[in-house]
């Protein structure tokens, strides 16, 4: 059994393809069989003219083709298609997802950022140590979610229009980071011995680059060190010399910077990276459903 997953970011658009290793578990181990990304970058057009324009979406016309031929191959059971940041600002995207309906048959879901946090921290939740309280931290090109975890359970969390791509873009408004800092010193700065948790392309990537293995933990004292080592090399040295995607080597400082941003605020002092993201969460919440209907 199959279950797909298709992450229409700001910034890349993603389609990842799992199995389950063990049918008898909510909380099974996955067995990746496919994973495409594609930087379509949707939130270049968005947050400088608040439309997804012609090109774009002849771009995400052809990519979700794509993605429904690769479906389709790998004979998938269940899919999912999940619209984040950009396509939930985007004043023509109900037409666009309309569009797509029409030419490759899949329903494109605009999620809400809570939504979004909640389908993301559903796929690691489990993992992480009961005892201990985390703030989740996921950067993406369009928004940042913040999510205060207490035993295993989410306890507040909150959206902000903060993203790489809008920072590269300086499509950020200053009241946004006021808000954002303000919820952070009512919410998580009194909290005690906190740790983050962090998901997204970037944040992996940061991990991979300090060594850091899925679950393992990052000093903010080292992503302060990676960042400004990153910030003083140019794009041609990012791409070759570090091995990152353009699109990746064009905004992962950004990110650094924005997780930097937050943590100033709070007693954080290290970071894990559980290597997951909305793609996992989506596939996740997928096979609970089915399990449950099962066990019916």
């Amino acid at each position: 059994m199959k279950f797909g997953a298709i992450d229409i970011g700001s910034n890349g658009v993603r389609l990842l393809i799992s199995r389950p290793l063990q049918m008898d578990q909510l909380k099974p181990e996955w067995k990746k069989v496919e994973f495409t990304r594609l930087p379509i970058r949707l939130g270049d057009d968005v947050f400088s003219t608040k439309e997804i324009g012609k090109k774009k979406t002849e771009l995400l016309t052809k990519a979700i083709k794509a993605f429904s031929l690769l479906l389709d191959v790998y004979n998938v059971d269940f899919v999912r298609a999940c619209a984040t940041s950009a396509m939930r600002d985007a004043k023509n995207t109900d037409k666009i997802v309309k569009h797509i309906k029409k030419e490759t048959g899949i329903t494109i879901d605009v999620i809400s950022g809570n939504v979004e946090s909640k389908l993301i921290m559903n796929a690691f939740l489990h993992l992480l140590p009961v005892k201990e309280t985390f703030l989740h931290i996921d950067v993406g090109g369009g928004s940042t979610e913040l999510t205060l975890i207490q035993e295993n359970k989410a306890v507040v969390s909150k959206s902000f229009n903060i993203g790489t791509v809008r920072a590269r873009e300086n499509k950020i408004k200053a009241e946004e980071y006021a808000k954002m800092h303000a919820w952070v010193k009512e919410n998580i700065a009194w909290v005690p011995k906190l740790k983050g948790v962090g998901t997204g392309g970037n944040i992996q990537k940061l991990g991979d680059l300090a060594g850091v293995q899925q679950g393992g933990y990052m000093t903010v004292k080292r992503l302060a060190e990676l960042t400004e080592d990153i910030e003083a090399i140019d794009l041609h040295e990012r791409v070759y010399h570090l091995k990152l995607n353009p699109d990746r080597a064009e905004v992962i400082d950004v990110a650094g910077r924005i997780y930097l941003d937050i943590f100033k605020r709070t007693n954080i002092t290290e970071i894990m990276t559980p290597y997951h993201g909305l793609k996992d969460g989506i596939i996740q919440d997928l096979w609970e459903r089915y399990f449950l209907k099962q066990k019916d």
